[in-house]
């Protein structure tokens, strides 16, 4: 029996429902390993076939989309006549309440959303499409190894966009790096990851309202685009608005222009990242008046 692995096939970049995070937008690295007798190329299975279409595979029914745990008793999911789903999550910080497509949602088995439940649904997944001659199939999830870096877990939505960053509840785990006058800046970059620690970042465009639910204010975001309707309701004190789109782009902006606000003077250079090896460079400085 010959082993074959694959690392870094895939980065899942979604969002999840915790009972008392509320919404958590995460980025998981998927390693694969495949045990089995050779075939008649003197392979466990071709590389190609392994990206094609397992990688695929993974991607469709994980990546873009907001997982929750069927059997989590804060959950109420329901069918619409217009063929939407609603969700309801009852968690500490109040209510999460979603109308979205289905296929932008996807259940986990059990009570919760883990590692160790997501490996299993994974595996399952893998098992029709993998060859009769692997008998044994792996997956390793992990975070991205940032050392003491700071990070932030962040879920948005963009309407505009063409594919699945449009759902309006998938989300990143993301480090930032924020360099002040040249020098990497630990206090800039913990001041950022604290003030996005598991946070909703919402455009105000798409913001219908604030309501009160249980007598806290929950924002109300709605918008279509052209997978379907979607609206999100969610604690306005796990929201953070800004006046443009919430792409990398334009966040990777909007810290480079609020830091250069709050330290006039100062040069900035903001490397925020979207998820795992990939974001965006900003840069910032207000000039002092006098100067």
């Amino acid at each position: 029996m010959a082993t074959l692995f694959v690392d870094n096939l895939t980065v899942l970049d979604f969002s999840y429902l915790h009972p008392k995070r509320g919404m958590i937008g995460e980025s998981w690295i998927v390693d694969l390993e495949l045990s089995g007798d050779l075939d008649g190329q003197g392979m466990v299975f071709d590389f190609g076939q392994v990206k094609r279409r397992l990688k695929r595979l993974i991607d469709d029914q994980v990546d873009h989309r907001l997982l929750f745990p069927g059997a989590h008793e804060a959950l109420s999911l329901n069918q619409r006549e217009d063929q939407q789903l609603s969700l309801t999550w009852q968690y500490a910080a109040g209510e999460i309440r979603l109308v979205t497509p289905s296929e932008s949602l996807l259940e986990i088995a059990g009570t919760e959303v883990s590692k160790a439940s997501v490996t299993l649904f994974l595996m399952e997944l893998l098992e029709p499409s993998l060859p009769d001659n692997v008998n044994e199939a792996r997956i390793l999830l992990r975070e991205e190894d940032t050392g003491t870096a700071p990070f932030y877990h962040y879920s948005h939505g963009l309407k505009k966009h063409d594919g699945n960053c449009q759902r309006i509840a998938h989300g990143h785990r993301s480090t930032i790096q924020i360099f002040e006058n040249g020098r990497r800046s630990r206090y800039w970059e913990k001041l950022w990851a604290d003030r996005w620690e598991d946070i909703y970042i919402g455009t105000r465009e798409d913001l219908e309202g604030t309501y009160f639910v249980e007598e806290v204010p929950h924002h109300r975001f709605r918008y279509d685009a052209p997978q379907g309707h979607f609206e999100l309701v969610i604690p306005e004190d796990h929201c953070y608005l800004i006046d443009t789109d919430t792409t990398v782009e334009y966040l990777a902006d909007h810290i480079a222009r609020q830091l250069a606000e709050e330290a006039p003077g100062k040069h900035f250079r903001v490397r925020a990242f979207e998820g795992v090896g990939k974001g965006a460079i900003a840069e910032g400085q207000l000039t002092v008046k006098g100067e």
